[in-house]
């Protein structure tokens, strides 16, 4: 390596400038290609959920509900019922209205008269809503605006809300206001917030205004006089959908869907809270970090020695976090925003740069006889050992080493591997200790501790343990370190391997090398004895069930299997499954998995109980044709029954991986009579309009979602978000992992179509399964059923 030559505060100065300057090239070049923006976008997101802010109060919605569409069913809804509204609006004294209701065409003359002359009588102009609008006459684009009826337009004001979506689908800039065919127009928010700005110029809505925190009043009870005159008197009043079957919803930041209204509130709240704020430019947040670590780093080089100078790495983390903390700060007074991405790239560049150089800086010199500690290395002991084969080699692992020495520069480094040397030298006796590896060292064994057997192992490793109580001192640290130990008779790296088995057991000492390579004979072990066990009942099949949460019944279940082999005992599935499918064998067991659900579900059809039954499919597997066309095979041989059916369940990732052959492999598959679900969703970055072309009838909410949704607000928004719109999109939704009645009934309030989890019941052999099909899922009853089968 180029800088092992030199000494080591010139080494020291190398490895930091090219750090430097690799991590600044970086962060431009991600700066430049957009990258950064994106990861910015999240940043931004984060920040925010700690600005969260309630509304003022002083914008009121009146909601067109999905209660107020079932009140008055006819829709559109008469003009006079508008009409209506704005009069009762105006008797309990709202100081403004405002509509985000279209009025551009013409209705029944008589209910459009109704409405004119309502908005002449009450006390001040109504707010109605303007749409620019592009439309082609021939080759050419022509702009128009979308105006109310001539006859409302008399005595309003008309306000813009034509809101633009950012590339990603959410709505986080709005418009003081937009020129349509040279009118100016203001908009809804910047006219409910009686502000000024610029026409055609943009603000960025503060997605921390809370959406649950605006009043809202449902439009059925205004009409019908059950609004007290303090809602609404002295305040401003906006008409707005918020039914999920009409349309007008949106992507927001942190809330989740919202309605259009709500947009155009948050936006009006942003603007009367002065939560707008200026954005400084990020190439100059960069320059100024860059320039801060710079001038920084060339303090530290002043420093007389290598051994005074503050780690690099701990010293950018440091202002990293001092720069994450003012923006922070500055975020709470909604003053400026500081775009951080670029220059916290740049910051973690140099931090992973200048370890990398180190960590090869350091490889490279113990190459070269480990210079930095004077300790003998591997190649010492080998030596040695080749003289006496059937001497007992011992080894000491420090665990997390790279964490430990991370604080410390070069030479304290080499000081602490000393330290340790000195210590385990105890041991070694007159013999040498050697540096294997970083943090991990070795010694021969005395001919007593031989002599000793297993015995005498376990007392020199209990001493050599007890010698670690007291801290080490390297520089001007006191460090605690954990030892383990490992032992071998004529190899090092069996004596090696053997410590590093005692740190993941959490053993003080292993003398069972071979236990480290005996995952591959397991592996093999798998494959060879798959076939069998599909054949001879050691693989099974367990029904896990799920409830209807309309009927409150067990109507479905999903398939689970279970391995229970006479060689390998109880093989969990998170051990044989990733198996089968690194060694693409897990087309076998998916097939076997589905004829059992099958003749199941036939046995369930002959006990007169519709029910479906699901059954997962590896990803890989939907670009396996042999697969698909066997598949395929299978539900044309065996038929469907009249109702249920059976559910194949892809995790979410699978159409990512390759779009156009999971369209293909899912639709030949529906075809056939499956019902597609898509497991784990949330898990990856597929959204529900990117599943919306998929043929899936069914979306799986991940279990991390549901855990902790009592408590998690974030969670709740993300559930009831996501049904609302699968949904909307024509999906079911299934919760996984409900193990509480709490939980439970807060997916009932949010909608949710079915649940499944050990609340409902555990997985369970196919005649327990069997008796509770279409019985109501009490807990208490499926724990006694569960211990009886037991």
């Amino acid at each position: 390596m180029w800088f092992t030559k030199v000494s080591r505060a010139t080494r020291d100065t190398q490895m930091s400038a090219a750090a430097f300057f690799a991590a600044l090239t970086l962060a431009i070049l991600l700066g430049v290609s957009g990258i950064a923006a994106g990861m910015e976008h999240g940043l931004r997101d984060a920040r925010d959920t700690f600005r969260i802010a309630p509304a003022t109060g002083n914008i009121v919605i009146v909601e067109i509900d999905g209660r107020s569409l079932q009140a008055l069913p006819q829709w559109p809804w008469p003009r006079g019922l508008y009409a209506d509204a704005i009069t009762e609006l105006d008797r309990l004294g709202a100081a403004q209205i405002a509509f985000d209701v279209e009025f551009s065409a013409r209705s029944i003359p008589e209910q459009d008269l109704r409405m004119a002359q309502a908005l002449a009588q009450i006390s001040q102009p109504t707010i109605l809503p303007t749409f620019r609008q592009q439309n082609r006459a021939g080759a050419k684009v022509v702009i128009s605006e979308s105006l109310p009826l001539e006859q409302f337009r008399k005595n309003a004001f008309l306000a813009s809300v034509n809101v633009q979506a950012a590339p990603d689908g959410r709505i986080d800039l709005y418009s003081f206001g937009e020129t349509t065919n040279g009118t100016p127009r203001p908009s809804l928010a910047n006219m409910l917030a009686h502000t000024g700005g610029e026409v055609d110029t943009n603000f960025r809505i503060d997605p921390a205004i809370d959406p649950a925190t605006i009043p809202r009043i449902s439009f059925v009870d205004l009409i019908e006089g059950r609004v007290a005159r303090d809602q609404v008197a002295g305040k401003q009043v906006v008409f707005g959908n918020t039914a999920i079957e009409l349309g007008d919803r949106y992507p927001t930041a942190l809330f989740g869907v919202q309605p259009g209204v709500i947009v155009h509130v948050q936006a009006a709240e942003t603007l009367i809270q002065s939560r707008i704020r200026a954005e400084a430019p990020a190439p100059l947040v960069l320059t100024c970090a860059a320039l801060l670590l710079g001038s920084i780093l060339l303090a530290r080089n002043r420093a007389n020695t290598v051994r005074r100078r503050m780690n690099p790495s701990v010293l950018a983390s440091v202002l990293a976090v001092v720069l994450l903390a003012g923006a922070l700060a500055l975020d709470q007074v909604s003053w400026v925003y500081l775009p951080l991405g670029l220059a916290l790239v740049f910051f973690a560049a140099f931090v992973a740069e200048r370890s990398a150089l180190a960590m090869i800086a350091n490889l490279e010199e113990e190459r070269l006889t480990n210079m930095a500690s004077g300790l003998p290395n591997a190649r010492a002991m080998q030596r040695v050992l080749l003289r006496k084969p059937d001497a007992r080699v011992a080894s000491a692992r420090i665990a997390d080493f790279a964490e430990i020495t991370a604080m410390l520069e070069a030479s304290g480094q080499a000081e602490m591997d000393r330290a340790i040397a000195r210590r385990l030298s105890v041991l070694a006796g007159e013999g040498e200790v050697y540096r294997i590896n970083a943090g991990v060292f070795a010694w021969f064994t005395s001919d007593a501790v031989e002599a000793g057997g297993r015995e005498g192992l376990h007392e020199a490793f209990a001493s050599a343990r007890a010698l670690f109580n007291a801290p080490i001192e390297a520089g001007a640290e006191r460090l605690r370190v954990v030892t383990h130990f490992g032992t071998s008779k004529g190899s090092i790296e069996h004596a090696v391997d053997a410590s590093e088995l005692a740190r993941k057991r959490g053993l003080a000492w292993s003398a069972d090398a071979s236990a480290l390579h005996e995952e591959t004979q397991y592996r093999q072990r798998l494959l060879g004895e798959l076939d069998e066990a599909l054949a001879n009942g050691a693989i099974t099949v367990v029904f896990q069930p799920k409830l209807a949460m309309a009927t409150g019944a067990i109507q479905s279940g999903e398939c689970l299997v279970r391995w229970n082999s006479p060689i390998l005992g109880v093989i969990s599935p998170a051990d044989f499954i990733p198996v089968l499918e690194e060694k693409n064998r897990i087309d076998d067991l998916t097939l076997f998995v589905l004829r059992e659900a099958m003749r199941r579900q036939r046995e369930a059809a002959a006990a007169g109980h519709s029910i479906n039954l699901a059954v997962n499919i590896s990803a890989q597997l939907l670009s396996d044709e042999s697969f698909v066309a066997q598949l395929v095979s299978e539900f044309a041989r065996f038929g469907q029954p009249v109702s249920g059916g059976i559910t194949l369940e892809v995790t979410e990732s699978a159409p990512l991986q390759d779009s156009a052959s999971a369209r293909e492999a899912l639709t030949r598959m529906r075809e056939v009579g499956a019902r597609i679900s898509i497991d784990d969703y949330g898990t990856g970055q597929a959204t529900l309009n990117y599943l919306q072309g998929f043929p899936a009838q069914e979306i799986k909410l991940d279990q991390s979602f549901i855990r902790d949704l009592v408590d998690d607000r974030k969670d709740q928004i993300m559930v009831q978000s996501t049904i609302d719109l699968a949904h909307a999109l024509g999906f079911e939704i299934v919760a996984e992992g409900v193990e509480t009645q709490a939980t439970l009934d807060a997916l009932a309030k949010l909608g949710c179509d079915y649940a499944q989890g050990w609340h409902i019941g555990r997985p369970m052999a196919w005649e327990s399964f069997a008796a509770i099909l279409g019985a109501s899922a009490a807990p208490e009853r499926e724990q006694a059923r569960e211990g009886k089968a037991a």
